[in-house]
């Protein structure tokens, strides 16, 4: 677990002290997946929550990334961060958060390559089917002659 001491000064060398009491009802898997339904339900089919990072400060939090993610691609990069409260898993999901989130993630879409999709040429010959034979099935019966022919079929 990486934990990020903001606004506690460490010297570049020697001793230093930290005394903070801390109590952590949410655990970074709560704080994550918390964040990746918001990501994908409210946010982006292609976003999701990546691991999170403790941030011990005025308040402790969860730092997590949210990840853009693409078909073509995979993991495209990091394109902001949601910190949620270790006590209360609150975090912010205003317009305003989900705007910069999503501002994020279009300037990294910018630098990604585009999408090409793969044809038969690209598909090494050996991979390809080849006389293939169409299969006659029968003809289904619509919802309704199901429904009729059971009917037919019951006794009063």
């Amino acid at each position: 677990m990486i934990i990020i001491l903001d606004k506690h000064p460490v010297p570049e060398k020697g001793t230093f002290e930290i005394r903070q009491s801390v109590n952590i009802l949410v655990s970074a898997q709560e704080a994550r997946d918390s964040v990746n339904s918001w990501l994908l339900n409210e946010v982006s089919y292609m976003m999701g929550a990546g691991n999170p990072t403790l941030v011990v400060s005025d308040r402790v939090l969860w730092r997590v990334p949210a990840v853009l993610t693409a078909p073509h691609v995979g993991h495209v990069g990091m394109s902001g961060t949601v910190d949620v409260d270790v006590q209360t898993g609150e975090f912010d999901t205003s317009p305003p958060r989900k705007e910069q989130i999503l501002q994020g993630a279009r300037e990294l879409a910018t630098d990604m390559p585009s999408y090409s999709p793969r044809t038969s040429r690209d598909v090494p010959a050996e991979y390809l089917a080849e006389k293939i034979q169409m299969t006659q099935a029968e003809r289904q019966k619509s919802p309704l002659e199901i429904i009729s022919a059971l009917r037919e079929h019951q006794t009063p």
